[in-house]
């Protein structure tokens, strides 16, 4: 039986849902499998039935559940049913990482930052360019690792703006709520700031004279490199 501490607070449901969310990614219920009786929840978690019953919507709109009417909640195939949203708590959902995915991600991050500046240099505008400077400026200006990483994510959003892919930018939008939410494990894979200064400013260079292959070139360069330090850590 999985144990559950009595959550309380205004926000009761919120609480419940986040930790059941953990229970399922955790695989404390696997795929397929039915999640306790309302009523046992209830008493689990010390809380009333109409919270757990927001809980459970909450975790269907996640994609984590299947409620059918007389039928239970079943845990649904998340992995291949639901979508980037869940990327945040699958990096580590008892709070440590899982390697394997994180590598599968700086993988895929490789060829997303690589396609994204090739994309930027077809396609950017002189105000999207004089935008990218402006990051690259409060990039070199930033002290400390959150703010080198706050500045980061800033160049790399005008980046995905100008090479004018809209699904690009949710593509982003998920993995920054993943670094967000594992900042400190993401914060040790940072090249040292005077490398990402110089591949970002080649970037730069490159979409502003209009070179797709230079721009992914730096790119690439820049994204391979936590790829190797992970690899090596």
């Amino acid at each position: 039986m999985n144990a559950f501490i009595p959550v309380t607070g205004t926000r009761v449901a919120d609480q419940v849902a986040g930790a059941l969310r953990e229970s399922i990614l955790r695989g404390d219920y696997p795929p397929g499998s039915r999640l306790p009786a309302e009523r046992d929840l209830a008493s689990r978690f010390d809380v009333n039935r109409s919270s757990v019953r927001e809980a459970i919507t909450r975790l269907a709109a996640w994609g984590l559940v299947d409620v059918r009417h007389g039928g239970g909640v079943t845990v649904a195939d998340f992995l291949t049913e639901s979508g980037l949203h869940l990327l945040p708590w699958l990096l580590a959902p008892n709070g440590t990482l899982d390697p394997d995915l994180m590598r599968d991600l700086l993988t895929v991050r490789v060829a997303l930052l690589e396609f994204t500046a090739s994309e930027a240099a077809i396609h950017a505008s002189p105000d999207q360019i004089a935008d990218m400077r402006a990051a690259l400026a409060e990039l070199i200006a930033a002290r400390g690792a959150d703010q080198i990483q706050v500045a980061d994510f800033t160049f790399f959003e005008t980046l995905v703006v100008a090479s004018g892919n809209r699904v690009l930018r949710l593509m982003l939008t998920a993995i920054k709520a993943a670094y967000t939410q594992n900042r400190a494990q993401f914060a040790m894979l940072y090249p040292d700031d005077q490398m990402i200064t110089i591949l970002h400013e080649a970037t730069v260079d490159a979409v502003e004279h209009s070179d797709p292959q230079a721009a992914a070139e730096a790119m690439k360069v820049y994204a391979q490199t936590a790829l190797v330090v992970f690899e090596n850590d």
